[in-house]
């Protein structure tokens, strides 16, 4: 029996907007009637690199984190998500390797910081876990105080759905096709979350 529901934010959205992809309202709208609560994941390992960039080329310009702040409390706003936790995973392999260990230990906490004064307590957590990874899926669960057999993930991404069913949880994809569709239809954005 599912008590909880995991979405990725790639199976709500159109790419770098914040209009719904076809059938989330009343996805949303069903979790929402039969009180299954949720929580968002998000991978944004481009975010270090982003983030690094922004610091050397325009100091004083809107940062990165907070301009995902912005991204994200639209994408609430449009989805009536208010109350819903995010998990953004800022792990990246490649900037790992390309930058200092104190160099990129500091800008996660950068980005960690600002972008939890953008949120009350609770609201969002962001975790330096390489994604996507089962540890990361069994955080949110035991966030949500389920069991990850409990759990259902509601994604795009092959390699998300093998964490989300390592880590003991059911797993439903939505259509590749109805993405390409959507956009197809609606165009896509170059801005990402």
């Amino acid at each position: 029996m599912i008590k909880a529901a995991i979405l990725d934010l790639d199976a709500l959205v159109q790419k770098g907007s914040a209009i719904p992809l076809p059938g989330i309202p009343e996805r949303l709208a069903s979790f929402s009637a039969q009180r299954i609560p949720l929580a968002i994941i998000s991978n944004q390992n481009t975010l270090i690199e982003r983030t690094a960039e922004q610091r050397a080329f325009s100091p004083d310009g809107v940062s990165v984190p907070a301009r995902v702040a912005a991204n994200i409390k639209e994408i609430t706003q449009e989805l009536g998500l208010y109350g819903v936790p995010w998990f953004i995973s800022l792990g990246d392999a490649n900037a790992r390797r390309r930058m200092s260990d104190a160099q990129y230990q500091g800008l996660i906490e950068q980005i960690a910081f600002e972008l939890g004064s953008f949120f009350p307590e609770g609201a969002l957590f962001v975790s330096q876990v390489i994604g996507p990874a089962p540890a990361l899926f069994l955080t949110i669960a035991q966030h949500l105080q389920v069991a990850p057999s409990e759990c259902l993930y509601l994604g795009v991404g092959e390699k998300e759905r093998e964490a989300a069913e390592a880590a003991g949880m059911t797993c439903e994809l939505v259509p590749a096709i109805e993405v390409a569709a959507f956009e197809a239809t609606f165009g896509t954005f170059e801005a990402t979350l």
